[in-house]
């Protein structure tokens, strides 16, 4: 399996190949219609657009234009890993088999089965909320790891580049099969797969990392294992994350995407954490979305419209009347990171995000930076020498008064990561700029008062508005302590870059 892997690498199917072949930034899940505008702009008999076509849009290609395209891999050799079979007009691929990042992920291509109705056991390719996990999970050198809830395997794939050993576990058979399907592809041997329910599988044990990406859909349907979990409401969510901690190693992290109903006139944030207090792990977590019912039900039954508007408009009906019978008037979207620590005393933290990017080394760094301003030196955030991270972009707004330019405001934005933005004036971005990693704060207020020519009254004004701007920075990431820049930011899972969550 990994000849195949190793040829179509050679014959340069890859992401950039792919995405500029389709002049498209997302290519795993395409809408239908897409498939029609891609498939004529890929109607050459290059190796690459024939691998584009046979692979990722599922059209029949010519056996002689897929042999020039794979030298060296025999077609029976496609035929026996079911990547291939003969149909009229040439071979066609049954399954999807896309290029993410340093891996190649198989995955089923439609909801449907060859004879009609649905396909409870689909296996969806990589999706918005799967790049958002796997973009949020840590990476870093450790013994075992689990991926929840695994599908085809993405995060599995992933975490096998970084963890001796990972266990991979789904309900859904197919899935199981297609995930080590996967792991057969890319060349990993430390992928071990289980089937069973959620934790049933792992009883017992514990791991250094968990990623878990489950059917959190608030829905009342059977129909899809990928999204429906036949419990009620929210309840699935909310039984996962209050199980994670005990599958944890002390120290260990877990992740988890989840979805959870709001009240009218409640605070988004309030039910998931009421779920999180009390647990022995530190706590972030990350709203990034809320969707009125309507939307909700509308985008999750978009398949049905193609059996006909009755069954797309009955399902509407249906899942709008299960909200209502729930108390459910709006529809919340969030990742959850934890941190096993069974000593002291765990901190809960709560963001809602406007940007889905995201990336591990954000993510460590709030934990660091949580820690510290929770610990005993809190209080001397001051004295520490900070340095504004490189990842960051400035813009400043200028007008015009009496006859010049003058600035007026500026907006610093965390271009890494999660995209936190705040707005400064012009005296705390005057500080900012001198914040270096060889300056403490009040050696950059000074630096500042003096070129703005600031009396010793505005100076005390400048650094007590500094030291609120200052701890809000270093809570957000924009700040770090010492003179060494953190490292560049993690290399994202291919097309995670700015999606919008509204896509999720």
């Amino acid at each position: 399996m990994r000849r195949l892997k190793d040829a179509l690498a050679a014959a340069g199917y890859n992401r950039e190949t792919v995405q500029a072949a389709l002049r498209a930034d997302q290519h795993a899940l395409p809408q239908p219609g897409e498939m029609v505008v891609f498939e004529h702009r890929v109607a050459g008999h290059s190796p690459q657009e024939t691998l584009i076509r046979f692979f990722l849009i599922g059209s029949t290609v010519e056996q002689a234009d897929l042999a020039a395209a794979l030298p060296g891999i025999p077609l029976e050799e496609l035929h026996r890993h079911g990547v291939a079979e003969t149909v009229p007009g040439g071979v066609r691929c049954p399954m999807r088999i896309v290029p993410h990042g340093d891996v190649i992920v198989a995955s089923d291509r439609t909801y449907y089965k060859d004879g009609g109705g649905h396909d409870s056991d689909v296996v969806m390719g990589v999706s918005n909320p799967a790049i958002l996990l796997a973009n949020l999970t840590i990476r870093k050198p450790v013994k075992s790891a689990l991926d929840l809830g695994t599908g085809g395997g993405i995060q599995a794939l992933l975490m096998a580049n970084h963890c001796e050993r990972v266990v991979a576990t789904d309900l859904n058979p197919r899935a199981l099969e297609i995930a080590r399907f996967n792991a057969a592809l890319n060349g990993f041997l430390n992928i071990e797969t289980r089937g069973g329910s959620w934790f049933e599988p792992v009883a017992g044990e514990r791991f250094d990392i968990i990623a878990a990406n489950p059917p959190y859909v608030i829905s009342p349907e059977t129909t899809f294992l990928y999204r429906d979990s036949g419990m009620p409401a929210d309840s699935l969510s909310r039984e996962l994350v209050r199980e994670m901690p005990q599958h944890l190693e002390e120290g260990g992290f877990g992740h988890i995407l989840i979805s959870w109903g709001v009240a009218a006139n409640q605070d988004p944030l309030v039910p998931a954490r009421q779920w999180l207090e009390g647990l022995p792990c530190d706590v972030w977590l990350l709203h990034y979305l809320t969707d009125d019912p309507l939307t909700q039900a509308s985008k999750w039954n978009r398949p049905l419209a193609m059996e006909g508007l009755d069954a797309y408009s009955a399902a509407i009906d249906r899942w709008l009347a299960y909200y209502r019978e729930h108390g459910i008037d709006r529809i919340a979207f969030g990742a959850v990171i934890m941190r096993r620590r069974s000593q002291g005393s765990p901190w809960l933290r709560a963001d809602t995000l406007h940007t889905s990017r995201a990336s591990a080394g954000l993510v460590l760094r709030i934990f660091k930076a949580e820690d510290f301003l929770r610990g005993p030196h809190a209080d001397r955030l001051g004295e520490e020498r900070l340095a504004l991270v490189p990842n960051h972009e400035l813009r400043q707004r200028l007008v015009a008064r009496e006859g010049a330019w003058q600035l007026d405001e500026a907006t610093l934005t965390l271009t890494e990561g999660l995209g936190f933005r705040g707005g400064l004036d012009v005296a705390t971005a005057q500080v900012l700029q001198h914040l270096d990693g060889k300056h403490s704060l009040s050696q950059a207020v000074d630096q500042a008062s003096r070129e703005l020519g600031f009396d010793e009254e505005d100076r005390r004004a400048l650094a007590e508005a500094s030291a609120a701007m200052t701890r809000r920075l270093f809570e957000l990431g924009f700040l770090v302590r010492g003179e060494s820049a953190p490292p560049p930011p993690d290399r994202p899972l291919a097309g995670t870059e700015g999606f919008d969550p509204a896509t999720l």
